[in-house]
């Protein structure tokens, strides 16, 4: 029997544990619009469709019932590639980042191995005070913007292999000037925006920079929260979103912010049970997790090129204790005590 839109409204609003009023209260109508809704009696206006897929999480062609069917443009393909990859791209998770498909990916490996293995080899003949790692992640940024300089010229991929020359010489001692890693972030950020700008102006076909979540095109922007039992998830990406967590009793969740900013406020909890666990995972971003003072937090953060803040300051008698736990690159997580 095929599915109504009430009855998709109702099975999401069931899944997440909301009742009619909870549900109508969110999205700023009454409870018998949201019945009539379930019964079949009328339909939301379009422009509270996105609203209903945000508060679910679901897409609006997973709501209104729309199949997906992927399109693929033809092409002609080099019997000699058939069997070679396309593109570089890194994948951890569910996380893929891709940049400039091409046949590039195993002469930039193979190039950036032998440099990193050439000038190791070097300095411990010439007694360089320089380690792996030292040499290990400049050449890799070398490589990659050279690497991105043909067939189609890169501002953003010739900003990093300069930025990754001019580190590798500085951890070789070869130059007098050092700029501290802190500086890394702005740089890396101003030559992609310049590149972004440059690619906005002449308008390509294809963009040459993509994240894929768990399959779908990250770019376009992601926002969801679930509430369930004594737990809440909470996920945006490309986006600036505030969420308030309204449960019972608070035993733990997750809050993950990409490319975007995320305020999670738990002051709304009835009660946060002590011991309680939030993961927080935060990169190119920020994550703001706002807490009670009678509530102290305590951290267990790993950060890379990140950094981890705290504004307030708990009751001295604060009689139940919140650990967060997780990592943050490229971003900052703030824990701010109201």
């Amino acid at each position: 029997m095929e599915q109504t839109m009430g009855k998709r409204i109702a099975a999401n609003r069931k899944r997440l544990g909301l009742t009619q009023d909870q549900m109508a209260e969110r999205l700023g109508v009454t409870a018998q619009a949201v019945s009539k809704w379930e019964n079949d009696q009328s339909c939301p206006d379009i422009a509270m469709i996105p609203r209903l897929a945000e508060l679910f999480g679901v897409s609006t062609d997973e709501l209104l019932g729309v199949e997906r069917q992927e399109v693929h443009t033809a092409q002609l393909v080099d019997p000699r590639e058939e069997n070679e990859p396309e593109g570089i791209h890194f994948q951890g998770e569910n996380w893929e980042m891709k940049w400039d498909a091409g046949r590039k990916n195993s002469l930039g490996l193979a190039a950036w191995v032998l440099l990193t293995g050439a000038l190791l080899l070097v300095g411990n003949i010439l007694g360089w005070n320089a380690g792996l790692w030292d040499i290990l992640w400049p050449t890799g940024l070398l490589v990659f913007g050279l690497c991105g300089l043909w067939p189609r010229f890169s501002a953003f991929r010739l900003g990093c292999g300069l930025l990754g020359g001019y580190y590798l010489l500085c951890n070789l001692d070869a130059l007098p000037f050092h700029m501290g890693k802190k500086h890394l972030l702005p740089i890396l950020l101003l030559l992609f925006g310049l590149s972004l700008l440059v690619d906005a102006i002449k308008k390509p076909a294809n963009g040459r920079f993509h994240v894929v979540h768990n399959g779908n095109n990250a770019g376009k922007g992601e926002s969801f929260c679930s509430e369930e039992g004594e737990r809440f998830r909470c996920v945006t990406s490309f986006r600036e979103n505030t969420r308030a967590i309204r449960l019972p009793r608070l035993s733990g969740g997750e809050a993950e912010v990409s490319f975007g900013q995320l305020r999670v406020d738990l002051t709304r909890c009835e009660e946060i049970a002590d011991g309680a666990t939030v993961r927080g995972k935060c990169s190119f971003g920020e994550l703001d997790l706002i807490v009670p003072s009678s509530c102290r937090v305590e951290p267990d953060v790993s950060t890379t090129l990140g950094a981890l803040e705290t504004k307030g300051k708990p009751n001295p008698d604060a009689p139940v204790t919140l650990r967060l736990e997780g990592s943050v690159s490229f971003g900052e997580i703030t824990v701010q005590y109201v």
